[in-house]
């Protein structure tokens, strides 16, 4: 008779259901053979401390599913037949792993959002110590509180229409975007999703910045379309050459960031701007404007979208780096006749986006909370700004670096004039992350820039950790 003290692991499950699956385990490891008998229902009883009838359905289970048969009055034995029988004979089994047939990998980006450093100078991350939570707390719980059950229910994939009259009159002050329509998304990334889903099929080119931003190449590779890279220089995105392309290859969108360009923090000149909507609207190409960080500026206020000079423009924004990036609230401006469109692809991703986080955001724009937290954010972060030049400024008297100052945005695009790569590997040796420019350039070549971010750290923060780049800067 085989008398196994069996380890109970779950302690909230039912007692029958611990020793089902103690049992059950003790089958597939090879502890139990075929053959073996089980003891008693009354002595196994008496071993876990429970009724007899506890011990019985437990093993009644194992019955069904034919690991055990029932002889004998009260005894059990291990089936000859059990599910793994040819394992089970001779040896203990042996734990397997599924082994999967992927046509995706996993992308080292996932692996650097996950990477975590006493200090992080993330280029587009906001201060989350600034947020005013119990401000946003009463936000929250009075939009609970008075929101009517059709609005917790499904409701318009497009968003919810209290959040959007907001949105439509905050963009209208503070953008001057007007006669566009909105849908609200997870986050301005499921927008630019939502949007090449609608306009783009495999095999389908798009233009987008040689150095910009990851995942959008992602999305588009992803989806069987060929990302074309076009420079970026001091002026931002090269105009000459994308025309170039574009007579030789069909382009089917433009994906540009033209305030404080990612990574680079350039603002498309006013020349470019031109140029870009004249080459938009002459080939009929849509552009896709990807407006991430339009609310800080310190130096001189940001010029209006393209959204506004130009029907071509579809318009990206969002709401994570002024609320806080666990929201996911962004937002899609364009015209009517996309909504219907944009709206089918976002109920087969994701069919809506979180209707209390829009209650919540309606109400505090609409009490005037949303932008007096902006006001505030954006004079801590003008200081910031300033104080990371000074810095520079002092690094640059012994070190050979260079940067152009941007009007506005969140970070800062250094010229280290050394491998950027090795230089933010040995800073996150040293506790510290620094983007470097290899991971934001689509040919993959490393670079002499690093992106550092003056937004989401503070003075202390920012001072400790340009100590530990200089230091670097010695040894190279």
């Amino acid at each position: 008779m085989k008398s196994v003290v069996l380890s109970l692991q779950d302690k909230k499950a039912p007692k029958y259901e611990r020793i089902y699956a103690a049992f059950l385990l003790a089958l597939k490891d090879g502890v139990l053979k075929p053959g073996d008998k089980i003891s008693s229902t009354r002595e196994l009883a008496k071993t876990y401390k429970c009724h007899r009838l506890t011990v019985m359905n437990a093993l009644q289970s194992l019955v069904s599913e034919g690991w055990l048969e029932s002889r004998e009055k009260s005894y059990y034995y291990v089936s000859e037949k059990t599910p793994i029988t040819a394992s089970l004979k001779g040896k203990p089994t042996r734990k397997k792993s599924a082994q999967f047939q992927l046509v995706k990998t996993a992308d080292e980006l996932l692996i650097q959002e996950r990477t975590r450093h006493k200090i992080e100078f993330w280029g587009g991350q906001p201060d989350l110590r600034l947020f005013p939570k119990d401000e946003f707390r009463k936000v929250l719980s009075d939009s609970i509180k008075f929101a009517k059950p059709d609005v917790l229910n499904y409701g318009k994939m497009e968003g919810l229409d209290v959040f959007k009259v907001q949105i439509e009159e905050y963009f209208r002050r503070t953008r001057g975007i007007v006669d566009r329509d909105y849908i609200v998304t997870n986050g301005s990334q499921e927008g630019i999703y939502l949007i090449a889903q609608a306009f783009l099929k495999p095999g389908d080119a798009v233009a987008v910045e040689g150095k910009g931003y990851p995942p959008v190449w992602r999305i588009l590779e992803n989806m069987g379309v060929k990302v074309v890279p076009i420079s970026v220089d001091q002026e931002g995105l090269v105009t000459d050459e994308l025309e170039f392309i574009i007579r030789k290859t069909k382009i089917k969108m433009i994906y540009t960031t033209p305030l404080h360009q990612y990574p680079t923090t350039v603002t498309l000149s006013p020349r470019r701007r031109q140029e870009l909507i004249q080459i938009a609207e002459k080939y009929q190409i849509p552009i896709l404007e990807d407006d991430y960080d339009h609310e800080f500026h310190y130096l001189s206020p940001p010029p209006a979208p393209l959204a506004t000079q130009t029907p071509y423009a579809i318009y990206i924004a969002s709401f994570s780096k002024i609320v806080f990036p666990g929201s996911r609230l962004g937002v899609i401006a364009c015209h009517e006749d996309l909504i219907d469109v944009l709206a089918t692809q976002k109920f087969l991703l994701t069919r809506q986006t979180d209707s209390l986080n829009q209650l919540a955001l309606a109400r505090w724009m609409k009490e005037g909370g949303f932008e007096k937290h902006l006001r505030r954010m954006t004079r801590t972060y003008e200081k910031r700004f300033h104080l990371m030049a000074d810095l520079f400024n002092k690094l640059a008297e012994e070190h050979n670096i260079s940067w152009q100052q941007p009007n506005g945005g969140m970070c800062y695009w250094l010229n280290v004039n050394r491998n950027s790569k090795k230089v933010a590997e040995e800073a996150s040796r040293k506790g510290v992350f620094f983007q470097n420019e290899k991971t934001m350039s689509y040919d993959g070549k490393e670079g002499t820039h690093l992106r550092i971010g003056f937004a989401c750290v503070n003075e202390s923060e920012i001072q400790e950790g340009l100590s530990v780049l200089n230091q670097i800067l010695k040894k190279k």
